[in-house]
């Protein structure tokens, strides 16, 4: 749980949480063209956020050692993620063809591994201090996500074709497997000074779990459209990603800073 402290000194994250789920609402009363376009665009820029900040922090660390080598792939992730969003957006308003199987599904699924990898990267200087306890509950909440979205995917999309129903079955393993060390790297860092980061890394995956089940929910009977009220969570997902790396830059400014303090002092 965010501390309430926490909470208020990121009033603009709560604001750009707010505004754009109330956005597409909004988008979707006028018509479901306008919150398709509205959606469309929109998740340009918030998706395209999270590739700068993520640069910025991957300067800031090198390309040495665990963390250099995590925010590497983490900027290989974020831009995989936002070629993805600017393919779908392409192939929907420009080319007028169904995003969904489509080429942006490669790009979504390719920045799965370089997630992984990011928080393998990041967790492994800590290996030490993480428990049998922690890999079991981690697991043990990932297969109870993983379990019934497997069920729903096999036992309802009969009418679906076989490359739909593969890429429904893909997304929730995808999301399972980077969605445990995410866990993994929770506990560990609890009460610590990059808690922050990891809480909002964590309910970005989170958030994205509960997209992605969404998303295959509605596709059963051909319900689901870019600008459906799912998409929301998306768009969360993407911003609590922007945030967490802002959080972290923050840290690491104030640590850089007291680092050449003391060696002024020496």
């Amino acid at each position: 749980m965010l501390p309430i402290e926490k909470l208020r000194e990121q009033r603009f994250m709560l604001f750009s949480l707010v505004s754009t789920g109330l956005a597409i609402l909004v988008s979707e009363l006028i018509s479901k063209e306008t919150a398709t376009v509205f959606t469309n665009w929109i998740f340009e820029p918030v998706a395209g956020a999270v590739v700068v900040l993520a640069i910025i922090s991957a300067k800031k660390h090198g390309i040495k050692g665990s963390h250099g080598k995590a925010w590497i792939s983490f900027v290989v992730f974020s831009a995989s993620w936002f070629i993805a969003e600017t393919v779908w957006m392409v192939l929907e308003l420009f080319y007028h063809q169904k995003p969904f199987p489509s080429l942006a599904d490669v790009f979504y699924l390719a920045g799965y591994p370089a997630y992984f990898i990011f928080v393998i990267s990041y967790l492994r200087p800590f290996k030490n201090g993480i428990t049998k306890k922690m890999v079991t509950v981690a697991i043990l909440f990932g297969v109870a996500v993983l379990v019934p979205n497997l069920y729903m995917t096999f036992d309802n999309n009969t009418g679906e074709d076989q490359l739909s129903i593969v890429l429904g079955a893909s997304y929730p393993v995808a999301d399972v497997i980077v969605l445990v060390p995410a866990i993994i790297g929770m506990m560990l860092f609890l009460g610590g000074r990059v808690n922050f980061m990891w809480t909002l890394m964590l309910l970005g995956i989170i958030l994205e779990v509960i997209a992605d089940t969404g998303f295959q929910y509605f596709s059963l009977d051909d319900s689901i459209y870019t600008g459906h009220p799912i998409d929301i969570l998306f768009l969360w997902s993407y911003i609590l990603f922007s945030f967490g790396i802002y959080d972290h830059i923050k840290v690491f400014k104030t640590e850089q800073k007291s680092y050449s303090t003391k060696e002024d002092l020496r």
